[in-house]
């Protein structure tokens, strides 16, 4: 009869071998994203590549950017492709393409936003594209918002295929706009809030913010006439420009070119606790450089249980050209 030693014994060495085999045959059970940029270079040019945006529907992603590749460099549009986020569990390798591969059970339902941006199209400058996805009747709808300076200064505008499957004509979001510059329009999490940035103070970029009806659907919601109080976000907003604020769950990220960064615009985040935005924290240099670090977004690519994936662009030497895309995991916290 084994005594009590030898069974626990057993038992680890058992364990031990057990723990060391690959799970479901794979070497690696969970994925990581890298901790130091890496370029999105099947989405990047020579010309300027940034303003992106994508919402978190996992590893199939509809991804959308500005680029002024189609002019040649003279004016910017927004265009769409698929992002697909695979790790190798045998390999333990990350790529990030824009190829179709698996894509085919949500393509047709994500092809659609091809028609939404062709009707935004303007002999101007579309900008800041922020694309909610809303999930009903076993498909996705989609409003994408976004700023024109189509009539001179940009505008909140949007499109939407929630009553119309081939989206509707763009619309101002007018409870939002001034005689100024108005861009990067974000919801909260709970879609209670509408938080955006500003030059109208006439001096520079404030962080802004409505508090508007969470039961509306996005179409309605933005749709509204009604002369919502526009509130500044002084904890936020610094003595410099604040740009592109982005919300993702508890966490927003930002850029901003005030006094304490690495160089010319920094990212920065902040974390919602007990409902009020914390202290905006710089994402330090192994992000930041002494370049231009601009439109942080956050994507739940559905790799990594303890990170998320930020997507911004940056001028920093080494590109293509300009500015180009750039993914990073940081921590969830």
């Amino acid at each position: 009869m084994k005594s009590t030693a030898q069974i626990m014994i057993l038992s680890l060495l058992i364990c031990s071998t057990a723990c060391n085999e690959p799970m479901f045959g794979y070497k690696y059970s969970t994925g990581s994203l890298p901790t130091t940029p890496i370029s999105l270079s099947d989405f990047n040019t020579e010309f300027d590549d940034y303003n992106s945006t994508a919402p978190s529907l996992g590893e199939l992603i509809p991804f959308c950017f500005s680029t002024n590749r189609g002019s040649n460099g003279s004016k910017y549009d927004i265009i769409y492709q698929p992002m697909n986020v695979n790790f190798d569990k045998t390999l333990g390798e990350l790529k990030v393409t824009n190829e179709y591969a698996n894509w085919e059970t949500r393509r047709e339902d994500y092809d659609i936003i091809q028609k939404g941006l062709f009707k935004i199209k303007t002999n101007r400058n579309e900008f800041g594209p922020n694309l909610v996805a809303e999930y009903s009747s076993d498909e996705y709808n989609f409003t994408l918002l976004y700023s024109s300076d189509i009539t001179g200064n940009s505008q909140i505008n949007f499109i939407s295929n929630i009553t119309n499957e081939d989206f509707s004509e763009p619309k101002e979001v007018a409870f939002l706009n001034s005689d100024f510059e108005d861009m990067y329009p974000t919801f909260n999490t709970d879609k209670s809030k509408i938080y955006f940035c500003s030059d109208r103070d006439g001096k520079k970029f404030d962080f802004y913010y409505v508090n508007v009806n969470p039961g509306a659907d996005t179409e309605s919601l933005l749709s509204e006439n009604v002369d919502y109080e526009i509130l500044t976000d002084h904890f936020l907003s610094s003595s410099s420009d604040d740009k592109c604020p982005f919300i993702f769950e508890d966490k927003m990220v930002f850029a901003s070119n005030r006094d304490g960064g690495f160089g010319g615009y920094d990212l920065y985040y902040s974390n919602l606790e007990n409902g009020e935005w914390g202290e905006p924290i710089n994402f330090g240099e192994k992000i930041n450089t002494e370049s231009d670090e601009y439109r942080p977004i956050l994507i739940n690519e559905g790799v990594s249980r303890e990170q998320t994936m930020m997507v911004f662009s940056s001028d920093r030497p080494g590109g293509l050209g300009g500015f180009d895309l750039y993914y990073v995991g940081i921590e969830s916290e």
